[in-house]
């Protein structure tokens, strides 16, 4: 019931605000609530659209609004894909509008055949479709461009963020545990407490490891100690997490230490299989036997 008076009184609302009607040659009613500018959608041309739509219940089917709209590139195939197709045709950059179909109109074009029970055919869906940009193919690849780029440097300063909190926590924990550690520029921390032979291992090497993972709070994760089984990858190629890609450069053959790594080189805001958490700082105790 919540739902039906939400929409009973986001309707009232809208109808209060209509600027004007239009009936489309298919007999679709579409009631503006707000009235855009600009020519036809032509063919080629990329609509985002903010589409959202609910049952005769009330129930909500479909969100595609502000940052997550749909997109469509206008083509021939629009004159028969259908009723919504239609509307969409029928608006121009910054029309909002809000429509209603039969379930059994809604039905009618789709990808693959519904039986729509007698019971529902005549109740109706309720639309809210708003154009909210019409672009080129050009302005379209641009607009991908530079919404990847502020994606990228969002994701960079969440990393950002998230390693000063996990080079806290580290620190911290070297300190209440009397451990001195060298400290690299990635922010791994790391301590060797048994020089091997020979030069470090190098990117491109085949390092052969025993390993103990735990988290910061001492609770163990993974050990091929006690599998007893040695653990084989090739350095820097992206076989490990980029902790292990790059802290395994500061050992060489027949060291042992212990690495201290950030959740930003080790598996991030994901976590892992269920044991490591995301965000989880990672201790790993290791012994290179071989390379």
């Amino acid at each position: 019931m919540r739902k039906i008076y939400y929409i009973t009184i986001l309707f009232f609302t809208i109808f209060s605000c209509v600027d004007r009607e239009k009936v489309l040659d298919n007999g679709v009613e579409l009631k503006y609530f707000k009235n855009g500018s600009g020519q036809e959608i032509e063919d080629g041309q990329i609509v985002m659209i903010n589409l959202q739509y609910f049952d005769y219940d009330g129930n909500e089917l479909l969100n595609k609004v502000g940052n997550d709209p749909v997109v469509l590139q206008k083509d021939s195939s629009w004159e028969s894909s259908g009723i919504i197709y239609n509307v969409i045709d029928n608006l121009v950059k910054g029309d909002s509008v809000f429509f209603q179909l039969t379930t059994e109109q809604f039905f009618k074009n789709a990808p693959q055949s519904v039986e729509v029970p007698d019971s529902v055919k005549n109740k109706m869906i309720s639309f809210y479709c708003g154009i909210q940009d019409v672009m080129s193919q050009n302005e379209f690849e641009d607009f991908q461009r530079i919404q990847y780029e502020k994606m990228q440097q969002e994701m960079e300063q969440q990393s950002n963020d998230q390693l000063s909190i996990d080079l806290e926590l580290i620190d911290n924990y070297l300190k209440e545990n009397n451990i001195t550690a060298k400290s690299a520029d990635s922010g791994l921390r790391y301590v060797i407490t048994k020089m091997g032979s020979g030069e470090n291992a190098a990117p491109g090497d085949n390092v052969t490891v025993h390993y103990t993972g735990m988290l910061l709070n001492g609770e163990k994760f993974d050990s091929s100690l006690d599998r007893n089984q040695p653990f084989s990858f090739q350095l820097g190629q992206g076989m490990v997490i980029r902790g292990w890609d790059e802290g395994i450069t500061y050992f060489n053959k027949g060291s042992e230490g212990t690495l201290y790594i950030p959740s930003t080189l080790g598996y991030g805001a994901s976590g892992a299989g269920g044991v490591i958490p995301p965000n989880a700082v990672l201790i790993f105790e290791i012994q290179v036997l071989d390379y």
